[in-house]
């Protein structure tokens, strides 16, 4: 590990300093010296730092510190990348802010797989449910990886959708990777250290705040090569998403929604204002990265008369289990293996208080 790399990871520690005072000491001290060794003699700091900063960075200039921190990452199965590793992403070099460091756990070569981030709402509609499911499966089907931000809602879906297809996923987080966030995604971040990743430009310790997600928001964009948007309210924070997309010269994507629904506001505008592509199917997706359609993994599905009549008495609207029992009149086990079957074929989606529709 190289001095430059120490510096970055030792500058992590600080959670008050931000990324633009990290960029200005680093700077400020040059490369192939150790910053602790100078710290407190460089005459410029305190044109940087406040007096309480530099009193709180000052009690952590013993290298032996710095190497505990490491031990334990490292302990941990956290793979720290620095900007000056080649590991590095190289569509993250591109953006105007790249993270110094990203703290990684998992398969870090995902991270120059061909990708689109999946964001969103967090209170999606039965409609956003499905179309996230719907896109984000024959993507994955297609290799192509999803990124997104482990929030409750999209981000989420995005995310199981992925790994129940066996496709490529990554969770970029907030904050750093012992305080995965929120709580209730944590055995989902276990499932997706496995043959997936998640990771974080903030140090392994520091507890995400209101103000890191914005900024998070910046390596969703930059890591992909496209931003989805299936569903977003006008004030959703994937709309911040869509405009560093946009500032990075990466496409959006996004999917009308009804212009009654709070839930499509978002996307609706964002396709009124000529800000993103309107997009109708995963293919229009697919063509825009000149991906071949993965035939192999289109598989030629039977349906008998049940199953047909089924799909088409809910292919405009949800209906509950009971309410397809009393249209079909059949058993309520037979049912249930014909609703499981043709949710494994990705032909319905099972929605909240135990309804269907069609996908």
């Amino acid at each position: 590990m190289t001095i430059e790399d120490r510096n970055i990871i030792w500058l992590d520690l600080f959670p008050f300093l931000t990324y633009q005072k990290k960029k200005k000491i680093l700077e400020l001290f040059g490369k192939g010296k150790d910053i602790k060794s100078s710290f407190l003699s460089n005459k410029y700091i305190r044109e940087i730092l406040a007096d309480d900063e530099i009193a709180k960075m000052s009690n952590m200039l013993d290298n032996q510190i710095l190497d505990r921190y490491i031990e334990k990452f490292n302990s941990d199965n956290i793979i720290i990348i620095t900007i000056n590793d080649p590991r590095y992403p190289k569509l993250l070099l591109e953006i105007a802010s790249p993270p110094l460091c990203l703290y990684c756990k998992g398969n870090i070569q995902l991270l120059d797989s061909v990708s689109i981030a999946v964001v969103g709402t967090r209170r999606p509609t039965d409609y956003g449910v499905v179309t996230t499911k719907q896109f984000v499966k024959e993507l994955v089907q297609n290799d192509v990886t999803i990124v997104s931000g482990m929030a409750v809602g999209i981000d989420t879906i995005a995310h199981k959708t992925a790994l129940e297809n066996q496709g490529k996923t990554i969770a970029v987080l907030a904050g750093g990777l012992y305080h995965i966030y929120p709580a209730v995604n944590q055995a989902l971040a276990r499932k997706m250290i496995e043959n997936n990743l998640i990771l974080s430009e903030n140090s392994p310790n520091v507890t995400p705040t209101t103000y890191y997600f914005p900024i998070r928001n910046r390596i969703i964009a930059g890591l992909s090569s496209g931003v989805l948007i299936p569903e977003a309210g006008e004030k959703s924070g994937s709309l911040h998403t869509a405009k560093y997309a946009d500032d990075f010269n990466r496409e959006v994507y996004a999917i009308p929604g009804k212009i009654t629904s709070e839930m499509s506001k978002g996307t609706n505008s964002l396709i009124k204002e000529l800000k993103a592509h309107i997009t109708l199917s995963p293919d229009f997706i697919l063509e825009a990265l000149h991906i071949n359609k993965n035939k192999n993994k289109i598989f030629d599905i039977q349906l008998d008369i049940l199953d047909q009549s089924i799909l088409n008495y809910i292919q405009t609207e949800k209906k509950t289990f009971q309410e397809i029992a009393d249209f079909t009149h059949i058993p309520a086990s037979e049912l249930n293996s014909v609703l499981f079957e043709l949710e494994m074929n990705g032909l319905v989606t099972k929605l909240a208080n135990n309804s269907y529709i069609k996908t």
